[in-house]
Formats: C-alpha cells, structure tokens, sequence
C-alpha cells in the first residue's frame, strides 16, 4: 500500500448506519452549494439560471445506464428509481414508496424532511427560503422526467408548514 493510500485509507469498512450518513451529509452540504448561490446572487439570476442547471443535471441524472432499455414514457420507471433509493442512498428521515401507480401515473410518498432540506435549515434559511430552495431544487427531478418522456409535479413538500412528507406525481408526458 502506498503511503497515499495509508494517508486516504482511513477504514476499510464501514457499517450501514455511517455509509448512510456520509451520504445524507454529502446531500447537506450539496443542499449548501445551492443555497449560498441563492445568497449571493441576484434572485432573477439565480431564478433562471438555477432552474436551467438543475433541469440540466437531472436530463444527466437520466442517461444512468440503469434508464437503457427502459420503456420511455413509463410512469414505473421512474417510480421504481425512486423507491429503489430506499437503500443506503436515501436520507434517514426518507422513507420513498409507491401509493398508486398504473400506466399512466405513479404517486410517491418520501416520509420526512429530506436531507437538501435539512440543509438548508442548517444555514438558518427562512422557512420561505427553503420552500423556494426547494421549487427550484425540484426542476433537477423535472428534468429527470422529461428525459424519461415523463412528467413529475409535487403535490406538497415537507417545507409545507404542519406537512411531514412529500407527494411526488410522476405522470406520461403527452405534449
């Protein structure tokens, strides 16, 4: 072993609990990159400019090798992503699950506040600007589904005051 391995070779294992919570701070400190863009630019700015990027980087998301020779246009496609997030990947608050879904639509249910939101609340953002962090936040899944020829739209956010989940409808794209 080098001694650059030695150096980034802290551990050679890790337990379920401290995989997961490497990436729910991975997703905080993300959740951090967007809201300090927020802070220091202006809103119209960070308005277009926010939403364009983060509709470019979930049409990234989609090229996923796991999306190849799925059927476009397939509410369950995308639904089976989500939920499979359930592993390792999701943030312990976040339990994600199917309600309903047929060929036309699925609708999700993420239990809990999610990590992008528990980040913003770190920075002690106004619950206003943790809603507004969030819409923009969601064009990431918008651009997700329009690559899969879908089209997703919240229903309500845990950023809502008195809601402790999120709905997330995922529907055919017939434009």
């Amino acid at each position: 072993m080098t001694e650059q391995e030695m150096k980034f070779n802290k551990k050679d294992t890790y337990t379920y609990d401290e995989v997961r919570r490497m990436i729910e701070d991975a997703m905080m400190d993300r959740a951090r990159y967007l809201g300090f863009f927020y802070k220091v630019m202006p809103r119209e700015l960070f308005d277009e400019y926010g939403k364009k990027a983060l509709f470019a980087y979930g049409e990234f998301k989609a090229k996923n090798p796991m999306f190849e020779g799925c059927q476009m246009g397939s509410p369950k496609v995308m639904a089976d992503f989500l939920v499979s997030t359930n592993g390792v990947s999701a943030t312990p608050a976040i339990g994600i699950s199917c309600l309903e879904q047929d060929g036309d639509h699925a609708l999700l249910l993420m239990d809990g506040k999610c990590a992008l939101v528990q980040g913003w609340e770190q920075m002690g953002l106004s619950q206003q600007e943790v809603a507004y962090l969030c819409e923009i936040a969601s064009y990431g899944d918008f651009g997700h589904c329009s690559s899969l020829g879908l089209k997703g739209k919240w229903l309500c956010t845990s950023t809502e005051p008195g809601c402790t989940y999120c709905k997330f409808l995922v529907e055919k794209d017939n434009a």
